[in-house]
């Protein structure tokens, strides 16, 4: 087996939403690489290449293409037989081609020279504990070829059975197998205007008709999305993304209508306001859903029904707020039943989007 790890440090480092979306296209881009992808975290990519040649070429060719996927980001790559050779080798790329301020570095290991390349590095870049590392000082062991040359019996008596492990990757074996992800399953459809939509009324049935489309096969394979994708393609003008993360996952397409809706009409009123008659028409729009889950694998909180309520109001406010701006919706509150006056037993307070179900501000 031949694998290719892919390291980008950047998206390692980053906390934000935005990388964490730009990793998941990535690994899609892979899976079209290779049927074997294994994402160890994110930033982090092993690929089997084995047998690649006929369709990319050589193993050489196939780095370039996946370093390319995300030219972008800094990144280190490295071939080896297994895994632990193909880290290592990712791990050294930029110290080997001399160049440390490259975007990209790329070290691939010769199959069945693993343990030949590995005799004059430092014992330090075995993954082992301080402690296992002192007593490699105290013995006098410093390259991975001194520990790879002594007698298994003897390390294994002196540290055991992370010794053995060890003694296994400083001689280049690793038996550990590449687990390749389950690529997500997307389901998409698009549905064409003729003559291009101007009004918010087809678009409204399209979409609910769309979302009946793709949900129906879904509820009878016991799934449910947990994202949701609209796109509005418009004429003359660049088309408009909208992406929800669903409160829970759902099959129901009404819901997920409506919820889009929401955060379309959120999404245009943030936009700079523009000439009616200026507004681009609608020629398609598009829905995806990802992210599909089984409902009854996961646990549910107690009184369900009335959770699930909640959480369609708390959208549906949303929806309200978006449309008419903050402080239109205000609740009564009777906290004061005990006060001489009748108007001081209760007053008025504003309903906030976090706070919709039930909770005071």
């Amino acid at each position: 087996m031949r694998v290719l790890m892919l390291v980008w440090p950047t998206l390692r480092e980053a906390t934000g939403g935005l990388e964490a979306t730009h990793w998941e296209v990535l690994l899609d881009r892979l899976d079209d690489l290779s049927p074997r992808v294994e994402a160890l975290e994110t930033g982090v990519a092993l690929i089997d290449v084995t047998g690649l040649e006929p369709m990319h070429g050589s193993e050489r060719r196939v780095a370039a293409r996946a370093v390319t996927l995300a030219d972008v980001y800094p990144v280190r790559a490295g071939i080896g037989d297994n895994r632990w050779l193909a880290a290592l080798a990712a791990r050294v790329a930029r110290a080997r081609i001399g160049d440390t301020s490259a975007r990209a570095a790329c070290l691939i290991l010769s199959p069945g020279e693993g343990r030949t390349t590995l005799a004059d590095l430092p014992i330090g870049l075995l993954p082992a504990e301080p402690a296992i590392r002192d007593r490699f000082s105290l013995f006098g062991l410093t390259s991975m070829g001194q520990l790879a040359g002594l007698p298994r019996s003897a390390v294994a008596a002196q540290f055991g059975a992370v010794g053995e492990r060890l003694q296994a990757l400083a001689r280049g074996e690793d038996p550990r197998p590449l687990v390749p992800r389950r690529r997500p399953e997307r389901l998409a459809t698009t549905v064409r205007f003729e003559p291009p939509a101007e009004g918010t009324t087809e678009i409204t049935l399209a979409l609910r008709r769309a979302a009946t489309g793709l949900t129906d096969p879904l509820r009878g394979r016991h799934l449910a999305p947990g994202r949701a994708t609209l796109t509005l393609h418009r004429e003359a003008a660049s088309p408009l993304t909208v992406t929800l993360a669903l409160p829970e996952p759902t099959t129901e397409p009404d819901w997920i209508a409506r919820l889009l809706l929401a955060r379309l009409e959120a999404e245009v009123r943030s936009r700079p306001v523009a000439d009616a008659d200026d507004e681009p028409r609608i020629t398609a729009i598009g829905l995806a859903l990802d992210r599909l889950t089984n409902p009854a694998a996961r646990q549910l909180p107690a009184f369900e029904p009335q959770a699930g309520r909640w959480e369609e109001l708390r959208w549906s406010l949303e929806r309200v707020s978006a449309r008419f701006g903050p402080g239109r919706l205000w609740r009564a509150v009777g906290d004061r039943p005990t006060a001489m006056l009748p108007e001081r037993q209760s007053r008025l307070v504003e309903i906030g989007i976090e706070n919709a179900a039930g909770v005071d501000p």
